[in-house]
């Protein structure tokens, strides 16, 4: 029969314990990403390039023209009625475009491909997709893109 002894000192069981809680830590924050949102929406939120709008289109099924249309800046109105009701659509499609009222977005406009007159729409704040839709000039339909 093998038996062993460790000695051990209050000391050691609180540094060890330390160490422990730093590597679940790390490991947490790490790995951890955006709690209940998922990777595809985390990483796709964030847009810098003409690249990664239209891959964050594409994920949503959108594919577009290689490059935008329509590049404009635009305020982003407070108490208007109907940017009120585009705000509810967005914000039913999961984007909180409302936070951003009163402050100045780019706006980049892309065609759709093998859809005539149907322009995808990206509202792009501090490099992040605030709210995106998806309109159609013929029949005037408008969705956001969820």
């Amino acid at each position: 029969m093998i038996t062993a002894s460790i000695k051990t000192t209050r000391t050691k069981i609180i540094g060890t314990l330390c160490v422990i809680l730093a590597v679940v830590i790390g490991f947490i924050l790490f790995f951890g990403g955006e709690g209940t949102q998922n990777a595809e929406e985390s990483i796709s939120r964030r847009v810098l390039d003409n690249k990664a709008r239209r891959e964050y289109l594409a994920l949503k099924g959108i594919q577009t023209a290689l490059e935008p249309c329509k590049i404009k800046e635009v305020l982003l109105p407070e108490g208007d009625p109907v940017f009120d009701e585009y705000c509810r659509m967005q914000e039913n499609a999961g984007y909180d475009i409302g936070k951003y009222l009163g402050k100045t977005a780019e706006v980049f406009v892309y065609s759709v491909e093998d859809e005539e007159e149907t322009f995808a729409t990206v509202f792009v704040f501090e490099g992040k997709i605030i709210a995106a839709d998806v309109a159609n000039h013929i029949d005037g339909t408008q969705k956001a893109v969820d």
